[in-house]
């Protein structure tokens, strides 16, 4: 019964005392170790009585039960390990437990039972705090490519912390990062916020970033790389240069960029092969050279530099090759013999349109207006002088014989009946410019300062008119269109003169 009541005293006994029973055992309350690493749970006792077992067990959670670790029986010079923990632990000194590589699973609260003759059971309790370092990640990537004048993100994750972490920052090229300021180009990046926001990326915020947290094991860190993506720039390139002929020209150009930067000569659009060499990591050089140069080397020289971000630089120079005659280069002179000789073919090609266009209209207009020339050559009696063919082949028939014309009384000069009266169209005449010798037996034959009546027809085609008595077809262009006010009473009488066979008769053909 004494020695119950002193086990109770000593499992009521505050943290950090040390338990006293009858046999002395003493356990610290409390022991602390780093997953990974060996601990000791020191137990120790005093007496001279025989101790027949040494047990040890480490409480569940709900602390109903107990998982059996080690049992030791002294008289037997036995220790046996039991489940995970075989091979992990075993007994040092009198009655402590060692246990190799701890895991946060064996935090927990152990209990050392000893079992003695006289004695009896007596119990001591150890916690034991296993402390787990963090583990932290950064990113999205390594390196992170940001974009020059844009947002950049880098995320620090940490996981796994016994107890959490004690502080959070960034160091950038092992400067303190303070995104703690009202105005600041930093947000996040502490304990709160553990990622870091960069805003408005400059060329000056690449560099290696560390996210940094404290833990009572050790501090831990993670670093990564940002790069800063920006367009392509030209740095420098060679002035303009005056050389005489056969001189060796060297040019170069120097940009930066990131990605590195594609650098090109190029030459009235050429492209010219150059040689390109790494300056650093976002510089290149491209360099042309120009050996034994003619006078056809003189001309504006373009460098280009581009890469995917952002738009190209162009810079250019000028090199005068002294001498030189002539400002036509080879594919200069290509260029304007092939011009020329497109514009010689497109002039041939309008030329036969219009030679085609105007020959199938003037056919047309032979074709249309046949039909009154073919009832200027009808007899009296309402027939051809040739009997049996049709009256539109004359102008196919171009040899056959005009029909004899009826002989006229006094010649009238009110002209003669044709559509263009019927339809109560003011007359029209013609005064003839050149003379026209006819081509076939339907045309009139014109001679200057003749004049015809118009019949049908407008300016710029062929034309049916009446002249001496005869209805034909004749050029336009080869009169002046007159009205009647215009034309005096003399020509009108040449036009309807008595001599003519049909006007004789008083009565005109159509």
């Amino acid at each position: 019964m004494h020695s119950f009541i002193r086990t109770l005293v000593c499992l009521a006994v505050i943290r950090g005392c040390l338990c006293q029973s009858s046999i002395g055992l003493t356990l610290p309350d409390t022991v602390n170790t780093i997953a990974g690493d060996p601990v000791t749970l020191p137990a120790t006792f005093r007496t001279d009585r025989r101790i027949a077992t040494i047990t040890w067990t480490k409480l569940e959670k709900n602390g109903d039960k107990r998982t059996p670790i080690l049992t030791n029986i002294p008289m037997m010079a036995s220790t046996e390990a039991h489940g995970s923990y075989e091979g992990r632990v075993e007994l040092v000194g009198k009655a402590s437990l060692k246990i190799d590589r701890t895991t946060a699973e064996d935090q927990g609260r152990y209990v050392l039972t000893l079992v003695g003759q006289g004695i009896g059971t007596e119990e001591g309790f150890i916690e034991l705090n296993v402390m787990v370092p963090p583990r932290i990640a950064v990113g999205p990537s390594d390196p992170v490519m940001a974009a020059s004048g844009r947002s950049a993100t880098l995320t620090c994750s940490v996981t796994e912390a016994k107890p959490n972490i004690t502080s959070l920052h960034w160091e950038k090229d092992g400067s303190l990062i303070d995104s703690s300021r009202l105005v600041t180009k930093y947000s996040g990046g502490n304990l709160q916020s553990t990622n870091l926001v960069i805003h408005f990326v400059t060329r000056g915020d690449a560099g290696v970033y560390k996210c940094i947290a404290d833990h009572v094991v050790r501090r831990v860190s993670a670093a990564l790389t940002v790069r800063v993506l920006y367009p392509a720039t030209i740095l420098s390139i060679s002035d303009s240069q005056t050389v005489s002929v056969s001189d060796r020209v060297t040019l170069q150009c120097v940009a930066e960029g990131n990605p590195p930067p594609n650098i090109t000569w190029t030459r009235n659009g050429v492209r010219l092969r150059g040689t390109t060499k790494s300056v650093s990591r976002d510089v290149r050089a491209e360099s042309v050279v120009l050996d034994d140069v003619t006078v056809n080397a003189s001309g504006i020289y373009a460098c280009t530099a581009a890469n995917s971000v952002g738009k190209s630089d162009l810079k250019s120079v000028e090199v005068i090759v002294q001498g030189s005659q002539s400002w036509l280069d080879d594919s200069s002179i290509a260029i304007l013999v092939g011009a020329i000789a497109g514009g010689l073919w497109l002039a041939i090609c309008v030329g036969l349109a219009v030679y085609f266009v105007r020959r199938r209209r003037n056919r047309q207009d032979k074709k249309r207006f046949a039909f009154y020339y073919n009832m200027g050559r009808k007899q009296p009696d309402g027939t051809d002088g040739k009997t049996g063919e049709e009256t539109l082949e004359v102008t196919r028939h171009p040899h056959l014989k005009l029909p004899a014309k009826p002989v006229s009384g006094a010649p009238t000069y009110g002209g003669i009946d044709t559509m263009r009266r019927t339809k109560g169209k003011v007359r029209r005449y013609g005064l003839v410019l050149y003379t026209y010798h006819p081509q076939e037996d339907n045309e009139l034959y014109l001679e200057i300062d003749d004049v015809i009546e118009v019949l049908e027809g407008e300016d710029g085609g062929w034309c049916l008119g009446y002249l001496r008595g005869r209805i034909g077809l004749f050029p336009s262009n080869y009169v002046k269109f007159l009205s009647a006010s215009q034309v005096s009473a003399s020509k009108l009488r040449e036009l309807y003169d008595s001599s003519d066979p049909n006007r004789r008769s008083g009565k005109s053909s159509v």
